[in-house]
Formats: C-alpha cells, sequence, structure tokens
C-alpha cells in the first residue's frame, strides 16, 4: 500500500472513509475559504450534532438533555463545554459593550457611596466577565447543585455537564430577549432584573427536575436555594481575592 491509503493523522491504514483507530476523515483536501465557511454552517445546522439543533432542544428538555448525553449519546448533541465557551463569550461581549450588566448593577450609583474594595469588586466583575461566566459561575452552581442533590449519586464533572447545558440557555435567552428589551426600554431595567432572576429560578427548576427526578416542590426550593448561595458564594469569591490582593501588596 501506499502512503496515501494511511490516515494522515495517526498512520492507521484506512478502510473505509474514516479511520478506524482515530476517526478522522479519509478524505482530507485542502483547506479553501469554502470549505471553511461548509464547515462553520455544517456544525452549526447538522441535523445530528448541530448547535442549533441543541439550542431547540434544551427550550423545554435541558434536564432530560443532560441526561441523555451522560448516558452515552454523545454524538447527537453538541459538546456542552463549547457550547458554554461560545455562548457566554457572546453574552460577555454583548452585555459589556451594550452597558447591559453595568445598568444592571447600578454601578455608576452605587460606586459614589460604597468602599473601596466593593467598587474594586464590581470593576474586577465588569473587565473580567467573560472568564467570571465560563469558569466561575458553572463551577459554583455545580459545586451547589451537587450538594443539594447528592441523594442522586451524581459526580461533580456529571454536575458541570448538567449546568453548562442550563447556563448555557439561560445566557443566550438573555443575549436574544433581555439584551435587546434593555436597549429598547432601558428605563425597565430593575424589571429586566426581577424577570431575568425568574427566568433563571423557573429554568434551572424545570432542569434539576427532569434530571434528578426529584419532587417538583422540593427541587424549586433547593434550586432557589442554589441560586441565593451562589450569589453569595460569588461575590464572596470575587470580594476575597481582592481583599487578599490588597493585603499582599499592602
Amino acid at each position: 500500500m501506499t502512503n496515501d491509503t494511511k490516515c494522515k493523522n495517526c498512520d492507521t491504514f484506512l478502510v473505509g472513509n474514516f479511520c478506524s483507530s482515530c476517526g478522522q476523515k479519509a478524505d482530507t483536501h485542502r483547506i479553501t475559504f469554502a470549505h471553511f465557511l461548509y464547515e462553520f454552517f455544517h456544525a452549526l445546522t447538522h441535523t445530528d450534532r448541530g448547535i442549533l439543533l441543541l439550542m431547540k432542544a434544551l427550550i423545554l428538555r435541558p434536564g432530560d438533555v443532560a441526561k441523555e448525553y451522560l448516558d452515552g449519546k454523545r454524538k447527537k448533541y453538541f459538546n456542552p463545554l463549547t457550547f458554554i465557551i461560545i455562548i457566554s463569550s457572546i453574552y460577555a461581549f454583548l452585555s459589556y459593550k451594550t452597558g447591559y450588566f453595568e445598568a444592571l448593577s447600578g454601578f455608576d450609583r452605587q460606586i459614589k457611596v460604597e468602599g473601596e474594595v466593593y467598587t474594586e469588586s464590581m470593576q474586577l466583575m465588569l473587565e473580567n466577565r467573560k472568564i467570571l461566566n465560563l469558569f466561575l459561575m458553572p463551577v459554583l452552581v455545580s459545586f451547589l447543585s451537587w450538594i443539594f442533590f447528592r441523594k442522586q449519586k451524581t459526580n461533580m464533572a456529571e454536575n458541570i455537564v448538567l449546568n453548562s447545558f442550563v447556563l448555557s440557555q439561560i445566557y443566550l435567552i438573555m443575549i436574544v430577549i433581555f439584551i435587546p428589551g434593555f436597549l429598547l426600554f432601558p428605563e425597565t431595567i430593575k424589571a429586566n432584573n426581577y424577570m431575568s432572576h425568574g427566568l433563571m429560578l423557573g429554568y434551572m427548576s424545570l432542569a434539576y427536575h427532569q434530571f434528578f427526578k426529584g419532587h417538583v416542590f422540593l427541587t424549586v426550593l433547593k434550586t432557589a436555594l442554589i441560586i441565593v448561595l451562589f450569589i453569595l458564594l460569588f461575590w464572596l469569591s470575587i470580594m476575597g481575592y481582592v481583599m487578599l490582593k490588597h493585603l499582599i501588596l499592602g
């Protein structure tokens, strides 16, 4: 056999259209701009695992989707970690550029009356929203869901998968509905804030009920506690970092 019959990724001899060892396609033609565009839209719309399919499935079945993914249906759905990287980055960029998060937090008003640690913490959060959305929020929420639903015997990694799906969809709804609502009606920012928290409670309760199969009332109660504790831990983490930095640097 010639070298053309080998996988160009791992050198395994090819039989069929895909490598039996690493799964790469046998056809690895030269990358062109047209090919790049095709791969991009294919990833978005592919009927087997496209991101649009995942968004649609997550509207009413977030917990079921996470359960199916963890049970082995990995080919069916877009990767949850890739999904949260994409959506959280878009949300962080838009919320910062539009002034949505700054208005939501009331930073302009509070900076005049709060102390140095609070002010620096707010500034840190505004400037690093992408990192916080991508790492701190999913980890904290997953830790709390793991604790509150520990009787279901899921591990921390499985909770991260679940909450990556859930939080990504919440970010997506914020992008599609709440940020445009703020831009059209900036004076309704308080109502916008209340509705976004209501959405978070309702959607996370739905996901946890589907995933953990617990009693509806207890699931809603646990979800509310998770959200409250998350907010406290989130702020304590940021303010703790700021205070530690002041202690170290003097």
